[in-house]
């Protein structure tokens, strides 16, 4: 039975945790910007809370459970038990959660399943098969990829589901106020990244060697979450070993970017493969001068290069060239950031995902709205 009016659709969504990652943060983007639109909104943390708790607005519901394991059948239950309870429409699962999705709905045959595939390794997909759904795709609904290259894998790898896949750009939030960048007596860099090898924290370290006699005093702050400890590892060594502790800043986890992002002078994703980065849309709603990677959606987001400096992965070479032709040109790239967030705005924001959302996930809904 439902617990609200038949006439206010539900989406429930059902997310593994809400660390500082791109997924979580499209979690929480999603919930909130539904309830903002007239749908009732539910978010499911599986496993444990995070930073990222704060920013759900008080009409989701949220219910946090502390999930111990894949066979943590108690958990299970509970959560089939609150499903059963609410009803919703739509039980949207993002990523691996696509496990638990599945076998939910073998109990909730009237509840449409929603995949959110935000697979970061799209540039090596044939060696990331994830055989695992072969089993699982028969009780999924819909899939929605972060990225074309995504879409087409799964259009090819199961063709019965070509009609019900679709690409839905990621959208960020915009920043109250961008502030007005000059640069000053330090420059300031940020990556937004979780310590992960896919991000390759590497080759940015390394491109900043000799940096300092082209440009001055400068500074480099890494933001993300400690995902892969022995990369971690690597990253300090690397920093040590070229001498660039006064130069550089391991943050880690931080909650709000938003005043990291007002400070710098660039943002730089240096990442060896991507979906589609919530980090980059963020940079983009700041109006941030950007360098990154020619990876996944990277090249669509920075208009072909247009709107920033696009360079190949694994390439500090490159990214030193980057960097100065940014520094160099200021003035300029400050206006490229401008465009960048006008672009940001039309095409990744809010409005643009759920006029492509809501026409698959609540046909009937959108149709009334229309």
């Amino acid at each position: 039975m439902r617990t609200t009016s038949p006439n206010k659709p539900k989406i429930f969504q059902l997310v593994d945790s809400l660390s500082m990652g791109g997924t979580e943060r499209m979690s929480v983007n999603i919930a909130n910007g539904l309830t903002e639109i007239g749908v009732e909104s539910g978010l499911i943390v599986t496993r444990e809370s995070g930073g990222l708790e704060e920013y759900l607005l008080p009409s989701v519901k949220k219910f946090i459970f502390k999930k111990k394991g894949k066979l943590d059948v108690f958990t299970f239950f509970q959560i089939l038990s609150l499903l059963k309870k609410e009803a919703p429409d739509v039980l949207h699962v993002h990523q691996t959660s696509i496990f638990w999705g599945a076998l939910l709905k073998k109990f909730l045959p009237n509840t449409k399943l929603i995949w959110h595939d935000h697979f970061g390794m799209s540039e090596q997909l044939d060696q990331h098969p994830r055989k695992e759904m072969d089993y699982l795709i028969s009780s999924v609904d819909l899939i929605i990829s972060v990225n074309e290259k995504i879409e087409s894998y799964w259009k090819s790898r199961f063709p019965m589901m070509a009609d019900s896949t679709y690409f839905i750009e990621n959208f960020s939030g915009k920043l109250t106020a961008v502030p007005e960048r000059k640069l000053g007596s330090t420059f300031k860099i940020i990556n937004i990244a979780n310590f992960r090898r896919q991000k390759d924290q590497l080759t940015l370290i390394r491109s900043l060697t000799g940096l300092k006699e082209k440009l001055g005093d400068f500074k480099v702050y890494l933001l993300g979450e400690f995902v892969e400890k022995d990369w971690l590892t690597a990253i300090k060594e690397e920093i040590d070993a070229l001498g660039l502790q006064e130069q550089v800043e391991i943050v880690g986890p931080v909650v709000n970017v938003t005043p990291y992002i007002e400070m710098a002078h660039l943002g730089i994703l240096s990442s060896e493969s991507e979906g589609l980065p919530v980090a980059l849309l963020e940079y983009g709603m700041g109006a941030l001068p950007t360098i990154a990677t020619n990876v996944g959606q990277c090249a669509d987001v920075l208009g072909g290069g247009s709107l920033g400096e696009l360079i190949p992965s694994k390439s500090p070479e490159q990214l030193h060239e980057a960097i100065l032709r940014v520094f160099n040109k200021y003035p300029q790239a400050i206006q490229r950031g401008y465009q960048f967030q006008e672009q940001t705005e039309a095409n990744y924001g809010p409005s643009n995902f759920f006029k492509k959302y809501l026409p698959i996930a609540l046909p009937a809904f959108e149709q009334k709205m229309a």
